[in-house]
């Protein structure tokens, strides 16, 4: 039994090192473009989980989702909705490249471009990495501005400022936002009304008071299509600044 399992282990070992001595003889370009495949698909596994987050089923959305994240971008894109033709998105990703020799000495890195097929419905949702990447530039989708950082700012404007529509929207213009955020403020019983939208989860909203400046991000939950929306007219309601339930 002894000898059996001294065999075993022997062959276990030999095996071994005919895999790591096989590792070793593919090329530093083959072992470079794996570990780009591999770093560009934990930024695929990032998109994807972006789209489960955020609910996604329009062709345009998923497009418009993927293209936001760094590093990716999107190169064709067929199907309407996820649940009646299924969507199609295929993906250039930029992925980072390392090979080493047997003794652990880095011989290429670099970046490299990896192409991934995301088949998203009708029945199930198939992806497909490392695939041929198709001709002509990436489809033209724009980015979306970013409220962060704008709190403080927009606090700091809004102290010195009376409950007051033209003044707390002079305030909000100070701050030369990006032109792409959208920027309401109106006024009612006493109260002043900000709603800054960056994005469909990128929402600021603020009420100016004779008692001060209150501000209130409300939770993803809350911004989903069909629940709150970001504006005036949410910042002037009864739910501002409630948790969801």
């Amino acid at each position: 039994m002894r000898r059996r399992i001294l065999l075993v282990a022997a062959v276990v070992l030999v095996l071994a090192a005919a895999g790591g001595l096989l590792w070793y003889r593919t090329s530093p370009q083959v072992r470079y473009h794996r570990s780009a495949v591999a770093d560009a698909g934990q930024k695929v596994d990032g998109v994807l989980r972006r789209f489960d987050h955020d609910h996604l089923h329009k062709a345009d959305d998923y497009a418009h989702t993927a293209a936001q994240q760094p590093d990716v971008t999107v190169l064709a894109v067929t199907g309407e909705t996820h649940w009646q033709t299924g969507v199609t998105l295929v993906l250039g990703v930029v992925g980072h490249g390392r090979a080493y020799d047997r003794r652990g000495k880095l011989v290429a890195e670099g970046d490299e471009r990896i192409c991934f097929r995301l088949r998203l419905g009708p029945h199930d949702d198939r992806r497909d990495d490392d695939v041929e990447c198709p001709s002509g530039d990436p489809l033209p989708v724009t980015p979306d501005p970013s409220l962060d950082g704008v709190d403080e700012r927009l606090t700091a404007a809004l102290a010195h400022t009376d409950p007051d529509e033209a003044a707390v929207r002079a305030a909000v213009a100070g701050l030369r936002l990006d032109p792409a955020v959208r920027q309401e403020v109106a006024g009612r019983a006493g109260t002043v009304g900000v709603a800054l939208r960056a994005a469909q989860y990128d929402c600021l909203l603020a009420q100016v008071t004779a008692a001060g400046v209150r501000l209130w991000r409300p939770s993803h939950t809350q911004l989903a299509p069909g629940e709150l929306p970001c504006t005036t007219g949410t910042a002037l309601s009864s739910a501002f600044g409630r948790s969801p339930h």
